[in-house]
């Protein structure tokens, strides 16, 4: 006896549909991600965090920097110790130089009026916890990425973050106090470019004011 072919083949129509609503979430991904971002970069709290920059390259082709904070074990506020990747809260606050100071780290988040980031359990040892925030990466531009090789082991590194309800964004990274991308050999030639654009407007300039109209001659009749 022979079998039936039951394999169900869908339609054009309905792979059409498909695709549509799977390029519509990855869209409304986007979309929400740059909102939260342009949020936090405009309501969120400005802070300063001693960073060390790692150029990397993404999937897409796009330079980044992985920034690596140093700070990144506190003290364990709470009487029940963290498990591994569990989300916990570190409370922060600001010096007078604007510089975040860790406060400590528990499962709850801090009181009103405390500031805290969210960040994972990486491990937990003699009531000392290190953790993982989640803003650890950095857009930079491929011709503006090459500043990070002229970093010296004692230069002054800080990221310019924002943070606003315990998520952060990166907004800069500046060496001794000068943005990163200055450093590099686009930024270099960029200030080439306009130098010598500047002196070729001067010299055209300056050739236009060779002749005066008072100058001219009349024309002969």
């Amino acid at each position: 006896m022979k079998v039936p072919n039951l394999t169900f083949s869908p339609g054009r129509g309905f792979r059409w549909g498909v695709f549509f609503l799977a390029a519509v979430i990855q869209l409304g991904a986007l979309g929400y991600f740059g909102w939260r971002w342009h949020n936090i970069t405009v309501d969120g709290i400005p802070y300063q965090w001693q960073c060390v920059p790692r150029l990397e390259l993404s999937g897409f082709g796009t330079d980044y920097m992985r920034v690596v904070f140093p700070e990144d074990t506190t003290t364990w506020l709470d009487a029940d110790p963290p498990e591994e990747q569990e989300t916990i809260y570190v409370h922060i606050s600001r010096n007078d130089q604007g510089l975040m100071e860790i406060m400590g780290a528990s499962a709850s988040k801090p009181l009103i009026g405390g500031d805290y980031m969210e960040a994972k359990v990486v491990a937990f040892h003699d009531g000392k916890v290190q953790f993982q925030v989640g803003f650890d990466r950095y857009r930079i531009a491929p011709d503006k990425s090459d500043g990070i090789y002229d970093i010296a082991p004692n230069d002054s590194v800080l990221a310019s973050i924002r943070i606003k309800h315990g998520l952060g964004v990166i907004e800069g990274i500046y060496v001794n106090g000068i943005p990163i991308e200055s450093s590099s050999n686009g930024a270099a030639m960029e200030a080439a470019r306009a130098k010598q654009q500047g002196q070729d407007k001067t010299k055209t300039a300056n050739k236009k004011s060779l002749v005066e109209t008072g100058m001219v001659p009349p024309k002969e009749e």
